[in-house]
């Protein structure tokens, strides 16, 4: 037989290298043909002897078959989203509404019109035992853009453009923890549609490697960084030049900027599993990343209208930017803007430990610029980071109006001081909600979409939702959600009671969230709510499930004890759900009571109480529970009324470019 050449189609060759021989296959032996006997034995010997070189044949035919080789997990998730391209609808878990195509295109909406439009019967109703859980099915095709949305766009822009460049730890969807993210995307999101030019640099971890599209490399170059160190009562300084990778890319929809070492076997600095998870000093990281934007912007010929610098994390920007590159000409037009977004983390920095921005400590160490007062007297006294950017920056804003009253009132600890000298540069800007993902008319991830005038989805989302958990499927009983970090800020032990109170009034519950307060809660899930039809706890995060939740709550549950914005109260009102929020910060900003007789009746928009005991929360929740049950006519009016709500970012971001003008005048 000759050698095989041929590789089979589609089964990848075990070895690379074309230069190992295949195998030798061996020449069968000519048979002689035996002669015709006269008898039945020699016609079974005959026979014998052919199935014997057949089988010889076909163990050969075997030694040509190259090995197939399991595919990588890589290999698989390629396949799944070409599968999911080819097919969406399948994936999607959907049924056709027509039942002709089997394919959904993606396509032009009309003003106004509802992305998925399917009716009870074209649902794929969902199971608890579905592997991949349920809310992991691929999301509907987003529409195409419409013929007149670059008119609308072009009627945002502001005839006067500025360059904004951020500098953030976090940025949503790939680079976030917590509430920071959401906002630097979305706040950079509403200037680009308004025409400004807007860049993110952040670090790029390594957790978010394969994440970034259109990433490019652009250069390397030297960053100052330094180390500190005192023998035998003598200090030692050392400058190195520390190499830095720059690339770019797009995140959420922005352009941004990464930095980096430039070398990972010299040093682990944002190497890790997760944002904050690796094992490096994370305050020696981004002392260094500060640094390096300020280099990055200088070395690149970036010189923008406004510096803008979120947290702790990038407070020494405001610092090293006034007292070493625009007081040596580096950089000239800038000025610097903090947004602080918690103040529960200030950047508490030893004088030593800063010189890992190149420059030394000790000029910051004054009560006039950046020493913790906290430690007067102490040896050492130690820096502030978050204290000395209020001090260095033209203005400083925190993301509500209430929390900025309460900073100054004394809820800012012992930054007080510092906030109330530069009171006349501070004040509070609401957070806006990116309706690019939150949107219940063009939110991709619900099994259909609804918006006031049209709330029939609504229905079938909460149906879905308590198919796809197992739960008791029943649209008269209220389903109150909580999404939400399970700390103490959280209000903890206020959401464990309103679990079980819910429970009691005939009402559903589900949780969504983790955190290190979390295990109370897991325990209950294992235990006294592990098979109860109206409570499911879910200690894990998953965001597309997120929005499921929010599209099928009737309320939507924030007992926080405080609160500096708050994202879910708003994220709710998108989706028709009522807040029922504990009133601190800026829940107080935006929930108004409904039975509040001091607010104008439009403005009421959920429930909310001022204790942080169980009878307050108890008496709030039964009023929420009492319009389900007994004035449903009028829940629905509201649940529309809310809808309308403007908590965009559109609005929040017209207010930051007012602040961004007063700080160029």
């Amino acid at each position: 037989a000759a050698r095989a050449t041929r590789r089979v189609a589609g089964v990848r060759p075990a070895v690379a290298s074309d230069d190992v021989p295949e195998p030798e296959v061996a020449e069968a032996a000519p048979s002689e043909p035996l002669p015709l006997g006269s008898n039945l034995s020699d016609l079974q010997a005959q026979l014998a002897a052919l199935s014997a070189q057949n089988a010889a044949l076909l163990d050969d035919i075997d030694k040509l078959k190259p090995v197939e080789i399991p595919k990588t997990a890589e290999e698989q998730a390629e396949e799944e989203r070409l599968a999911a391209i080819a097919d969406p609808l399948a994936h999607a878990g959907l049924a056709n509404p027509m039942g002709l195509e089997t394919r959904i295109e993606p396509r032009v909406l009309k003003p106004g019109e509802l992305l998925i439009q399917n009716t009870e019967n074209d649902i794929k109703w969902p199971t608890p035992d579905e592997n991949p859980p349920f809310y992991e099915r691929a999301p509907y095709p987003a529409p195409l853009p419409g013929d007149g949305d670059e008119e609308a766009k072009a009627a945002k822009r502001d005839p006067n453009p500025l360059h904004v460049v951020h500098v953030t730890a976090e940025m949503a969807p790939i680079a976030k923890v917590g509430g920071l993210g959401d906002v630097v995307t979305g706040l950079a999101r509403a200037h680009l549609d308004a025409g400004h030019n807007v860049e993110v640099i952040l670090p790029y971890y390594s957790s978010i490697e394969g994440k970034v599209t259109n990433l490019e490399h652009v250069m390397d170059f030297d960053v100052s960084k330094g180390t500190e160190t005192e023998w035998d009562g003598v200090r030692e300084v050392r400058l190195d030049a520390f190499s830095t990778s720059m690339y770019t890319g797009i995140i959420g929809g922005g352009n941004v900027i990464l930095l980096r070492p430039a070398s990972k076997e010299h040093s682990n600095i944002f190497i890790g599993g997760k944002i904050y998870g690796g094992s490096y000093n994370e305050l020696e990281a981004y002392l260094y990343f500060c640094r390096a934007a300020l280099e990055c912007m200088r070395v690149s010929g970036r010189d923008p209208n406004v510096i803008h610098v979120h947290e702790w994390q990038c407070s020494a920007v405001a610092m090293l930017y006034w007292d070493l590159y625009h007081a040596e000409g580096m950089l000239r037009n800038a000025k610097v803007m903090l947004t602080i977004h918690n103040m529960d983390n200030t950047g508490e920095c030893r004088q030593e430990e800063f010189i890992a921005t190149g420059v030394s400590g000790e000029e910051f160490n004054t009560l006039e610029k950046a020493m913790d007062e906290r430690t007067i007297g102490h040896n050492p006294e130690r820096l502030c980071l978050l204290k000395g950017a209020i001090v260095y920056s033209n203005y400083v804003t925190t993301v509500s109006p209430t929390y900025a009253k309460d900073a100054l009132g004394g809820g800012g600890g012992f930054l007080n001081k510092t906030l109330s000298k530069s009171r006349m540069k501070f004040s509070g800007v609401l957070n806006g909600v990116d309706e690019q993902i939150w949107d219940a008319r063009l939110d991709p991830f619900l099994p259909c979409s609804f918006k006031p005038g049209a709330m029939g989805g609504k229905a079938l989302c909460k149906r879905y939702l308590q198919e796809g958990l197992g739960m008791d499927v029943n649209p008269d009983k209220p389903l109150v959600v909580c999404v939400s970090r399970l700390v103490p800020q959280k209000g903890v032990d206020l959401i464990r009671h309103a679990i079980s109170h819910t429970k009691d009034q005939g009402g559903q519950f589900v949780l969504l969230g983790s955190g290190h307060s979390d295990p109370p809660f897991s325990q209950a899930a294992e235990t006294v709510y592990k098979r109860d039809k109206d409570v499911k706890l879910l200690i894990f995060y998953s965001d597309q499930l997120s929005h499921l939740l929010y599209a099928a709550a009737d309320f939507v549950l924030v007992p926080s004890m405080f609160e500096p914005c708050g994202l879910t109260q708003m994220i709710a009102m998108e989706y028709g759900a009522l807040p029922i929020v504990r009133k601190t910060g800026g829940l107080a900003d935006t929930v108004f009571d409904l039975d509040d007789p001091s607010k104008p009746y439009d403005d009421r928009n959920g429930f909310a109480f001022d204790g942080a005991d169980n009878y307050a929360i108890e008496s709030c929740m039964n009023r929420a529970f009492d319009l389900f049950k007994h004035r449903n006519v009028d829940l629905r009016q509201i649940q529309e009324k809310v809808m309308r709500t403007d908590n965009t970012w559109e609005k929040a971001g017209k207010e930051y470019v007012r602040l961004y003008r007063a700080m160029q005048a």
